[in-house]
């Protein structure tokens, strides 16, 4: 965006439990203007008027929101200001009743931004299932920086952090531990895969509401391995910041969700030259063609999951071919240049709305 009229300010919201300020911190290094927003609630009123104050005083023309939760607080800032709303809705996770409406909520607003960009079919098949104009809504799937998940050539500290033999395999997951990713099918996929190979660990990358139950339910699998020489088979890492690193260690990569919109996490795989098993859901298959860059299977099918993992295991040169036909089809179509191209499409169209009404 630096190569062109646009002059982007990086809003966060500091939360008061998880401040989440990875974002701003690498805004920074980048020496892109950074305003952090403290809130305290799902509708925190003095975060509404602190966002309202900046879109005034750095004459903000369009914000550019990621989410329910910054959506509506776009929306609600923006009030008796002239600036446009521009939306990207990746998914609505979670099946709990609170979760159900804020994703309610979030798509009964939309109609009120001039742009709701879709990361995937089936979220934008979400979008026009609400009243919202066609028109206003388009598909732009996410894009990623190559360059920054580039594992070759990386340090194996990381490795003797978590006491990972040399001589194992690492499967890595990697998202939110909550019921839609489908850790739990991957645990029993993984009593099949350690029956042929005990030298394999099973690295699990990420937080969420079920990392207790998922932890103990592992604890109970890994008591059932006996020719395991590892400690345990399971290794919970929690959020990570170095994520570059984390895809460093594995061997191949795993994506066991039952649904999806265009997760940047299997982007993030292929970017640094992983094999993948991932399920048929959302995107997915759009950006994975079966056999070719990428093994799909069905959600939910844990012999298929551990029956993929295994044929990779069985066939190193498989999976090097494999991961790296992803990384070329990754290159060309989902990296990070080409995402922003489309973007600033996007603003140039709101943009020439703005002047068409005389509010340039």
């Amino acid at each position: 965006m630096r190569q062109t009229a646009f002059s982007p300010t990086i809003g966060v919201f500091k939360n008061l439990q998880v401040p989440n300020l990875e974002v701003s911190e690498l805004a920074k290094r980048y020496d892109f203007p950074v305003e952090i927003f403290p809130c305290k609630g799902k509708l925190d009123i003095r975060t509404i008027l602190s966002i309202g104050n900046v879109l005034k005083t750095r004459k903000i023309h369009i914000v550019h929101s990621h989410g329910y939760k910054s959506n509506l607080y776009a929306l609600a800032a923006s009030v008796g200001k002239n600036v446009s709303l521009v939306a990207t809705c990746h998914n609505w996770l979670g099946d709990d009743r609170k979760m159900r409406f804020y994703a309610r909520l979030d798509k009964s607003f939309l109609n009120r931004f001039d742009k709701v960009v879709a990361v995937s079919d089936s979220v934008e098949q979400e979008i026009l299932k609400h009243n919202i104009p066609s028109a206003k809504v388009l598909i732009i799937p996410n894009g990623i920086d190559l360059d920054r998940f580039n594992s070759r050539n990386r340090p194996d500290s990381t490795k003797r952090e978590f006491g990972i033999d040399e001589n194992f395999k690492v499967i890595g997951a990697v998202g939110r531990l909550s019921e839609e990713k489908g850790h739990g099918h991957l645990l029993h996929a993984a009593v099949n895969v350690l029956q042929k190979y005990p030298n394999v660990v099973f690295l699990i990358v990420g937080d969420g509401p079920l990392r207790r139950d998922l932890q103990e339910q592992a604890s109970q699998l890994a008591q059932r391995q006996p020719n395991s020489r590892f400690q345990s088979p399971f290794i919970f890492t929690g959020v990570r910041n170095d994520m570059p690193e984390i895809y460093s260690l594995m061997d191949i990569f795993v994506l066991p969700s039952l649904t999806e919109g265009l997760p940047m996490v299997l982007l993030e795989a292929m970017a640094a030259e992983k094999p993948t098993v991932v399920t048929r859901v959302g995107a997915v298959s759009k950006v994975v063609e079966n056999g070719h860059c990428g093994l799909l299977i069905e959600p939910g099918d844990i012999e298929g999951l551990s029956g993929a993992i295994i044929d990779l295991l069985d066939n190193p040169q498989k999976a090097q071919h494999l991961a790296q036909k992803g990384y070329e089809r990754l290159r060309n179509h989902f990296s990070a240049q080409r995402m922003a191209e489309q973007y600033i499409d996007v603003y140039e169209d709101v943009l020439r709305a703005r002047r068409s009404k005389g509010l340039a």
